[in-house]
């Protein structure tokens, strides 16, 4: 064999292994193992929903799985909107902060500022006890409310709290309710129009809605296990639903402060006790940066799940409720920091 036969074989040899180490690396990057991960939740029926993965602020992955509805004739794309639960309270609280750096109102006004159509206990409960849960009302009687008004007239029978306000943490959806009427009365808006004139617009959200109904394009309809859609109902108003684009530029505002200081998303993270919820669910501030910020919900067989932080946020949405996506999340990061 020629030496020249054997320098072709030879460099024919070495764009073969270059070319194999270079298909394997591509098949071995993150995007990849992520896109085998939420392909076997498809098939396994484990997920149905959108998924956006963010590494340091760059988009890695993003994809939509499953069905819009319970028809599985309408596939999900990624402009559908999701409920997202008890998230949708975030917007509240911001809202509520909003309004306190604009010094409309103070954390530790009593309710009963605002709210003066309420029994003698709102002179007890502050603003601080509506984001950090421990106002000491009563639960919603979901099975009794059907509407706004329902819920405060039943607030206005209310002789009693369930304990001193201060004392104890509830997470409670009466602490919600009323933060949003107290927006209401001090900007003489409706809730659901300040939050998409007021907070969404201002940040370049707009595909968002509150309070959709089933006749609302682009909006995922929730179903159980069995295939059965949900009869989508609102017994008190203000719920927010977000697209993945919209959903990662609400986080991304809240972790750069481009709607509330930084002391005031300091004060939302600051919970009752360890471990306990806030109006942001929960997260942490340090050297003056939003280290992280975690927060789920649930609603129908919707549910929703945001992690976030300098190095990967992470955003989950289905319309299939399985309750995993903590597991889901947990798998991510692990492909991540392999």
């Amino acid at each position: 064999m020629s030496n020249v036969i054997k320098k072709i074989k030879i460099a024919a040899f070495i764009i073969a292994l270059t070319m194999c180490n270079y298909f394997y690396a591509q098949t071995n990057k993150p995007e990849t193992e992520l896109d085998v991960l939420f392909q076997k939740a498809l098939q396994s029926k484990t997920f149905n929903g959108n998924v956006l993965v963010a590494r340091k602020g760059k988009i890695i992955y993003e994809k939509a799985l499953g069905q819009a509805d319970a028809s599985n004739t309408i596939p999900l794309n990624k402009n559908y909107r999701f409920h997202i639960g008890s998230i949708a309270k975030e917007f509240n609280a911001v809202g509520i902060m909003m309004l306190k750096e604009q010094g409309k109102l103070k954390l530790n006004d009593s309710i009963s500022k605002f709210l003066p159509e309420l029994p003698s206990w709102a002179n007890k409960i502050k603003i601080i006890h509506l984001l950090q849960y421990t106002s000491g009302l009563p639960q919603i009687k979901w099975n009794e409310v059907n509407q706004d008004s329902d819920n405060m007239a039943f607030l206005q029978k209310t002789l009693n709290l369930d304990f001193e306000p201060g004392t104890q943490y509830d997470y409670n959806n009466n602490n919600v309710f009323l933060q949003r009427r107290i927006i209401e009365k001090i900007t003489n808006m409706s809730f659901n129009s300040f939050v998409m004139k007021k907070i969404l617009k201002p940040i370049g959200i707009k595909n968002a809605v509150v309070d959709p109904d089933d006749k609302e394009p682009l909006f995922a309809k929730s179903f159980n296990k069995e295939g059965k859609q949900d009869l989508l109902k609102y017994n008190i108003s203000g719920w927010t639903a977000l697209n993945l684009t919209d959903f990662y530029k609400w986080s991304e505002a809240i972790n750069s402060f481009k709607i509330i200081n930084k002391q005031s998303t300091h004060e939302l993270f600051e919970p009752f006790s360890k471990d306990n919820q806030t109006g942001l669910g929960s997260g942490t501030i340090e050297n003056g940066k939003v280290t992280s910020h975690i927060h789920d919900g649930a609603a129908f067989n919707y549910q929703a799940l945001l992690i976030s932080n300098p190095n990967l946020t992470i955003i989950l949405m289905t319309n299939n409720k399985q309750n995993n996506l903590e597991e889901i999340s947990n798998s991510i990061e692990s492909i991540l920091n392999k």
